[in-house]
Order: structure tokens, then C-alpha cells, then sequence
């Protein structure tokens, strides 16, 4: 049986507005907790301080968050996310497999991993194409790919920084004609508790290149698309990027941040996601202390 006065460790790798949300929601729930960076993890999995009943990993660093989340997890101590969620939610193509194994509608995608298999999955697919890096975020080395001569000179760049193709493999996905916009659903627990909309004049859609953040209702088609992601990674707290084809009107999964980042649009949509994660977690302890040992 987990104590509720365990209460929470909040793992990061620096004080960012949402972590400090995150705090002054849990403090407000009254959960116990404790902030813990990268270094403070050795008297933690060493048992020198009191074992937390849950960690919130916030890390930055996809592999630190993966890293800290599985070390925890085999010290007992459960994590939300998991590690098995963190490590799928930060690789695009481990994504696109399990999407395409639970029949989540999602755009076409194939893994390369070498040159020649980038030339081909572009020649299935068609142009124009996009190409992704497994690992990244915030639209980084993320490029569409229009035609001959852009493939060309893709691989002719790649090939000038990693001769030895060590960056393999890479994700070649179909291109989506969408209506200027996406949509970021995030996701407490199961529940999908609000949707921004992020338009811009460019074709990727990220705030950190710019879009702009618009609140919107959250539609049945999104709800289902959400519940499509929880019941293939487990309930989490979850960024949930969809996006719509205009030729077909249908809504796909386009991926999934187990670390989504809240506080900036939350000062913009109203709705305090650190406070419905707070309450979340909150439940889970009860749930836990409630549940009989073995």
C-alpha cells in the first residue's frame, strides 16, 4: 500500500513556468512534494530519502526523461509518464507503428535507413513528401520534400554532416494538405481537457516557428481520436497533434509529446491544465494508498 503522504516527486531539468504551475497546483491539492534535478536522483535510487508514492517526469532531454523514468520505475516507484510511453512518444517512427497496429488513423509513413531508402520511400509516396528525424521537436529538421531536386540536395546536405549515416533511420511520411491550421489536444489521464487551434501562413504549424494559438471546442471526431491514442499508450498526461486533410476531411493522429508544454497557452485559453493534472494525480495517490499489497 502506497502512503498518500509519500506525496509527489516532481522530476526537472530547470523551473520552467509549467513546473512552477505544476507545484503551486499540487501544493494547492495539499500532495506532498519535492523537486529533484538530474543530480539529485543518485540519493533517491539509493533509498536515502523517503520514497515518493508517484514522480512527474518533466525533464527536457527526451533521453534524460526516458532514463529517469525507467531508473524509478525499477526502484518501484511509478512515473507518469512511463517509460515505455516516453520512450514511444519520443521516437515519430516507434509512433507510426503502434498507430498503424491499432488502426489510428495516421498519415502513411516509412521508415529509411540509408539514402537509397529515403530515394524510394519518396518515389512510393509521391510528391511532395515529408521527411522527419525520429527524435525532435518544435519542427526542427522537419522538410517537405517537392521534388527530384529537393531529395538531391537534402541527402547531398545530410551526407556533408553524416557521412556515415549514423542519424539513420529517419521517418519518409505523406504529405497532408491541411487547411492552415492543426490542433493540440491535451490529454489528462483519458480525459481531453482543451484544443487549441495553431494557424499560420507556413506549412508547419509549430508555436515555436510562429503559428498562432487559438482555443477551440473539443468535437466528438477529436475525442474519439484521443481516446484512440490513451487506449494505445495507456492513460498519461499527454500533447495530442491532429490534423485534418482537406482533400478528405478526415482527422489523423500526427503525433504524440508525452511533455507537453501548458503554461504559455494556458494564459491564453483560460483553462488550468496544472490544476486538472494536479487533481489527476491527487486521485491516483488516493487510488494507490487505497489498494491493497500483495
Amino acid at each position: 500500500m502506497t502512503s498518500p503522504e509519500a506525496g509527489v516527486l516532481l522530476s526537472v531539468t530547470m523551473l520552467r513556468p509549467d513546473e512552477k504551475a505544476l507545484l503551486k497546483a499540487l501544493r494547492a491539492a495539499d500532495v506532498p512534494v519535492r523537486t529533484a534535478l538530474l543530480g539529485d536522483m543518485a540519493q533517491v535510487l539509493a533509498g536515502r530519502t523517503a520514497p515518493p508514492g508517484l514522480a512527474l517526469i518533466r525533464n527536457l532531454s527526451h533521453r534524460e526523461a526516458m532514463g529517469v523514468a525507467r531508473r524509478l520505475q525499477l526502484a518501484g516507484v511509478p512515473t507518469l509518464n512511463s517509460a515505455e510511453t516516453i520512450e514511444i512518444c519520443n521516437d515519430k517512427g516507434l509512433q507510426a507503428l503502434l498507430f498503424a497496429r491499432h488502426s489510428v488513423p495516421h498519415p502513411v509513413s516509412l521508415h529509411a535507413f540509408d539514402y537509397e531508402q529515403v530515394r524510394a520511400a519518396v518515389a512510393e509516396l509521391g510528391y511532395p513528401a515529408v521527411l522527419k528525424p525520429v527524435s525532435g521537436s518544435w519542427g526542427r529538421g522537419v522538410t517537405r520534400l517537392c521534388d527530384e531536386g529537393s531529395v538531391a540536395a537534402w541527402i547531398g546536405g545530410r551526407e556533408s554532416a553524416d557521412a556515415a549515416g549514423k542519424l539513420f533511420p529517419v521517418l519518409v511520411q505523406e504529405y497532408i494538405d491541411k487547411p492552415g491550421h492543426d490542433l493540440r489536444v491535451v490529454v489528462v489521464g483519458r480525459t481531453p481537457v482543451v484544443a487549441i487551434q495553431r494557424v499560420s501562413d507556413d506549412w508547419r504549424t509549430n508555436t515555436h516557428l510562429g503559428a498562432a494559438v487559438r482555443r477551440v471546442e473539443i468535437g466528438d471526431e477529436m475525442r474519439l481520436r484521443c481516446a484512440q491514442v490513451v487506449d494505445a499508450l495507456g492513460e498519461g498526461f499527454y500533447g495530442i497533434d491532429l490534423v485534418e486533410d482537406r482533400t478528405t476531411g478526415r482527422l489523423l493522429v500526427l503525433e504524440v509529446n508525452a511533455n507537453p508544454e501548458f503554461a504559455r497557452s494556458s494564459a491564453q485559453h483560460g483553462v488550468d491544465v496544472a490544476g486538472l493534472l494536479a487533481a489527476h494525480v491527487a486521485a491516483d495517490l488516493r487510488h494507490r494508498a487505497a489498494r491493497p499489497t500483495s
